[in-house]
């Protein structure tokens, strides 16, 4: 068999698509092409990360695999940030924004062969608070509602899960007071999302020119509080034009300090947060990621 021949899965046992028999799937297809696969569940939040260190200080698979959704590669992630076994995904989350971005079908021969053969690039990296973070930080609403849905919910009802809060948080008024610092520059904002990718949510494009293996990070500070503003907000969202909407920034930074009198939730790769106040810099390390062979 040419291509990677050791390859360890740290697996959400949590994750509902690994119910749906994709993560056996990919596990047999692995198998039947002669690779040698080593499976470890996480236990509780943060083990994930313990687990990819572990792996990566010890040095013996070619490459080191996420089965879950964003949070759960984010822990993976940051349990490999400085050694080089580059990173790979298995995608059994509810949004799969990192997978979705990256290209990766959810099919197992399709998720198998970019395991085995895809290519491992360099991404960038952020910090919140000194912690990494792959994908996003958002404050206020996309927070508000992370922080709602619990996880037996998510199981039930997927995606709807999102929906559901999100409308329950749009009836109690989506804005939040947040006060902005890019780069030592004052701004007032409503709602916060700062991005290192292209896909917001699943399969909306938030910002048409991120691009992961790009080193910088942008921040889209949506200025209108009111439920109508909010309502044009998600329209944007879903044709894709969110950045050229009145009511919107968007800026690059190097710096980002978010605070606020009054408690807002954060959610940092899909998963709950602490509440502001966050400072947001980008990151000093890259990332070796498994993507898909362009055809």
């Amino acid at each position: 068999m040419s291509g990677r021949k050791r390859i360890d899965i740290i697996v959400n046992p949590a994750a509902g698509a690994r119910n749906g028999g994709l993560f056996d799937a990919v596990v047999g297809c692995l198998s039947d092409q002669g690779a040698f696969v080593r499976c470890f569940d996480t236990e509780a939040p943060g083990h994930a990360t313990e687990l990819a260190r572990m792996s990566a200080k010890q040095g013996y698979a070619d490459v080191i695999v996420a089965a879950g959704g964003d949070g759960t590669i984010n822990e993976v992630a940051r349990g490999m940030l400085g050694y080089p076994t580059p990173l790979g995904i298995l995608p059994l989350g509810t949004a799969n924004v990192l997978a979705i971005e990256l290209g990766q079908r959810d099919h197992a021969k399709a998720v198998a062969h970019t395991l085995l053969h895809g290519d491992a690039t360099l991404v960038g990296t952020g910090l919140v608070n000194d912690e990494m973070f792959l994908l996003m930080v958002g404050a206020g609403f996309d927070g508000a509602v992370v922080g709602a849905i619990k996880p037996a919910m998510k199981r039930r009802l997927g995606k709807l899960s999102f929906v559901w809060e999100g409308l329950k948080e749009w009836i109690r008024g989506p804005g939040r007071a947040i006060s902005v610092l890019v780069d030592g520059a004052p701004l007032e904002a409503a709602w916060v999302v700062v991005t290192n990718v292209r896909h917001y949510a699943g399969p909306f494009v938030l910002s048409p020119t991120a691009d992961i293996s790009d080193p910088h990070l942008e921040v889209f500070l949506f200025q209108k509080s009111s439920r109508l503003a909010f309502v044009g907000y998600f329209l944007g969202l879903g044709l894709g034009r969110v950045a050229h909407m009145p009511g919107v920034q968007v800026r690059k930074f190097q710096r980002l300090e978010l605070l606020s009198e009054f408690p807002v939730p954060v959610e940092v790769d899909g998963d709950v947060y602490k509440d502001l106040p966050v400072t947001i810099t980008q990151g000093t390390q890259f990332l070796r990621l498994v993507v898909p062979r362009a055809s």
